[in-house]
């Protein structure tokens, strides 16, 4: 794609500020509406270990307080349960550990959890799976968002072992469900991109300059996601992606995404609309813009409670901004969890592994962004779905 500036629209023009006030006056109608408790599952839990291999060992979490019923898929042979995440530094990864937790709980069979974190570092990613296969553990969850197709060589060695690995929430790069690995669960990255791409030629009315912002270098899920987002812009002449066929990297970190975008807003004059692939991220993006003192433009992002009370104090003033965010998905952990343990038991799930997911909130079509003061800015309230909404995602 082309990233020639568009110089039809006046710098000051915002075509979506007219219906703002509407906007906000339509009564929310969630299609996945957040249910229970403003508490966040992932504010009170963190990885467990850090480094190059390291791990930590525990006994089976308690608490099984709004996670699935087991008697389906648990079993009965005794389970050890592996778990990496390929960063474990940031909001995103903290909420999504504590949703593996959340069903492991469910599980009498799941006797010990051991949790390492490869810090987005492809080696400690390669030892620590290592690490949890000599530690025992026969079902083994893992995000391999820290290398990718570098990480497949090790999942396959953990297969080969005996272990039952689920990658899920970051592609693995290749290899075959069912013989490489039981199964990848996650949502439909493309699709999530072609989601956004079309609510941002919608609210842009088909003309104007985007920027896609990301995590690590050559992670899968950023590039599923911009492909899906520059499929929808083909379609459109008037709308351009500035920073081409590769997101900008920022590592899904708020303060780097902050630095990054500053960059960008010197480099483009014009910049029209916001694409960023982590919540947290977005609302960096954000005070990038304020610091700018430039008008803050549609925003597509993954839900979070900090990107949606910046759109909250926004609302209604000249700082208003368009947002539509997508589920954070750290509940697609519950279901891996699943996966992992129904393979080694012989039992079975019933669910699905890639999932479409539509909007989560949208501020153009009724669907208000969750803003609650007293949960922390990561906290993400898609994870508190029922049980019931969750399963007729993952059942189609």
């Amino acid at each position: 794609m082309t990233t020639k500036e568009i110089v039809g629209r006046r710098p000051t023009e915002r075509p979506w500020a007219k219906r703002t006030l509407a906007a906000a006056l339509l009564v929310p109608a969630f299609a996945l509406a957040a249910c229970g408790s403003s508490s966040n599952s992932g504010s009170s839990s963190s990885a467990s270990s850090s480094g190059s291999g390291s791990s930590s060992s525990e006994s089976a979490p308690a608490s099984t307080s709004g996670a699935t019923t087991s008697a389906r898929w648990c079993g009965s042979k005794p389970i050890t349960l592996g778990i990496q995440d390929g960063g474990g530094l940031n909001g995103w990864s903290r909420a999504s550990l504590a949703e593996v937790r959340r069903e492991a709980a469910t599980c009498p069979a799941i006797k010990k959890t051991i949790v390492v974190n490869a810090g987005f570092d492809v080696q400690r990613a390669i030892s620590g799976l290592t690490g949890l296969v000599a530690q025992g553990a026969n079902a083994i969850v893992i995000i391999p968002d820290a290398g990718g197709p570098a990480e497949l060589p090790g999942i396959r060695a953990a297969t080969a072992h005996g272990a039952r690995v689920v990658p899920w929430g970051s592609d693995p790069g290749g290899g075959t469900a069912g013989k490489d690995y039981v199964t990848y669960v996650d949502w439909d990255t493309k699709a999530a991109g072609v989601t956004w791409g079309e609510w941002m030629a919608r609210t842009l009315r088909d003309r104007g300059n985007v920027i896609f912002v990301g995590g690590p270098a050559g992670n899968a899920v950023d590039k599923n996601s911009l492909a899906g987002a520059l499929s929808v812009f083909a379609r459109y002449p008037g709308m351009r992606m500035l920073t081409g066929t590769s997101p900008a990297v920022a590592n899904w970190d708020p303060a780097q995404t902050q630095r990054v975008v500053a960059g960008l807003l010197t480099k483009y004059p014009r910049v029209d609309g916001l694409i960023i692939a982590d919540g947290q991220s977005a609302a960096g993006a954000v005070r990038a813009f304020q610091a700018a003192g430039r008008p803050i433009p549609p925003i597509a992002t993954l839900e979070a409670n900090e990107i949606a009370c910046d759109w909250t104090r926004a609302r209604g003033t000249s700082n208003a901004f368009p947002l539509a965010t997508i589920s954070a998905r750290n509940w697609l952990g519950r279901y891996a969890v699943q996966d992992a343990v129904a393979a080694v038991n012989g039992t079975t799930t019933g669910t699905r592994s890639i999932v479409s997911l539509p909007l989560y909130e949208n501020s153009e079509g009724g669907r208000e962004p969750q803003c609650r003061t007293s949960s922390p800015p990561d906290s993400f309230f898609s994870n508190d779905q029922t049980d019931a909404q969750l399963d007729a995602l993952m059942k189609g």
